[in-house]
């Protein structure tokens, strides 16, 4: 479980709220009683937004975590999601990286990781590029996680294998061809110099599956 502020957030709202509801239960018959038990129902329904947030978060961060399995056999690979607080002064271009001292672990931006569960939680039938994003963002990260360092390297065999995590997810065989052909015709051609490659294609030294004749 990742520890976060909203974690010691929802401990202390959850040892107020039980506090007040037993202050205001032993006071029921007194002076101030109806106060007393307002307070403690403001403190309840707080508490519950914010473990609401904070299970969201965890199950983002699970989610991401079951859709890197899909391209690793690393067990110790997982996913870890910015929380909203922390992307309120993220100012990093990058939506996801992995750094090389723990490699085991891919960190991704907040509107990503959201991004993610969208896509999940979806028909699958007709994505936006923003969950297309995210679907191949979880295979170009874990590639990181498997040893491959290099951004055309890891973007290619990303490519060719967004795939499986699309369907990790959910998608059909179809509709997770459908998001990795979009991916490659509309994101692709799009990315900053050093992500892209001639050899990423059909036959070219990037193509990990050079048996099939449909790139990618």
């Amino acid at each position: 479980m990742d520890i976060g502020v909203l974690t010691f957030v929802c401990l202390g709202l959850a040892i107020l709220a039980v506090r007040a509801t037993v202050r205001a239960v032993r006071r029921r018959h007194a002076d101030g009683a109806t106060a007393s038990m307002w307070w403690a129902g403001i403190l309840i329904a707080l508490t519950l937004v914010a473990a609401y947030f904070e299970v969201g978060h965890d199950r983002q961060e699970a989610l991401a975590t079951t859709a890197m399995s899909a391209v690793t056999d690393n067990p110790n690979a997982r996913g870890d999601c910015q929380r909203f607080t922390q992307a309120l002064f993220n100012l990093s271009v990058y939506d996801g990286y992995v750094y090389r001292d723990s490699s085991d672990v891919a960190r991704y931006t907040n509107d990503s990781c959201r991004a993610l569960a969208s896509y999940a939680s979806s028909s699958k039938v007709n994505p936006s590029l923003d969950q297309i994003a995210a679907v191949h963002l979880v295979a170009h990260e874990t590639m990181h996680v498997n040893g491959y360092w290099s951004e055309a390297e890891a973007e290619c065999r990303a490519v060719q294998l967004n795939h499986l995590v699309a369907m990790k997810l959910g998608a059909t065989e179809t509709q997770a061809r459908a998001l990795q052909a979009r991916y490659f015709a509309e994101i692709y051609p799009t990315l900053r110099d050093g992500y892209t490659s001639g050899e990423c294609r059909e036959g070219g030294a990037l193509d990990i599956f050079p048996e099939r004749t449909q790139f990618p």
